[in-house]
């Protein structure tokens, strides 16, 4: 029977690049533990770069892990995943990642992320993106795609204001 799912976790899918920098890293880490502090799930492309800080993050404070990878190994997901989702989809795994959050928050990116991004905006998914990554998280934040929605992507600039975000919209 479809409707409210009371014991159903809310969802934080965390998309951004395989190849970031160290800063952009650590921050990755410090938002998979924040996600786990606030009792949300982790729900990442499960490989390396921000999907691997951010589900080191979450696993290391007790939260769950679920990776979403594009081939059909269980093996390929990072070691931090508690849950791992093959989809044999390569690229096109991207539309799981960018619709499986109940909010979807983006760092740094390059052409695998602003897929995801577009995704999210189509399905209606809040987008929170921390705009001091750049990427296209940098580039989208505070702005409409197109004319599908009313919002905008919400520029989240800090981790504090990240999180102040993620409390107004996973209540």
């Amino acid at each position: 029977m479809a409707g409210a799912n009371r014991t159903r976790r809310r969802q934080v899918a965390l998309i951004g690049p395989s190849e970031p920098d160290e800063t952009t890293l650590a921050l990755a880490e410090q938002v998979g533990t924040l996600i786990a502090r606030l009792g949300l799930v982790l729900v990442t492309g499960g490989r390396d770069g921000i999907m691997e800080a951010a589900s080191r993050g979450c696993a290391a404070s007790g939260g769950t892990v679920v990776a979403v990878v594009p081939g059909t190994s269980m093996d390929e997901a990072n070691n931090f995943a508690h849950i791992v989702i093959p989809t044999g989809l390569g690229w096109a795994r991207n539309v799981i990642t960018g619709i499986a959050g109940d909010v979807i928050v983006c760092m740094g990116g390059a052409a695998g992320t602003l897929s995801e991004i577009a995704f999210a905006w189509m399905y209606g998914r809040p987008v929170l993106a921390l705009s001091s990554t750049g990427g296209w998280a940098g580039e989208l934040a505070g702005r409409a795609i197109d004319h599908r929605r009313k919002d905008t992507i919400v520029d989240c600039p800090t981790l504090a204001e990240l999180e102040r975000k993620l409390r107004e919209l996973v209540r």
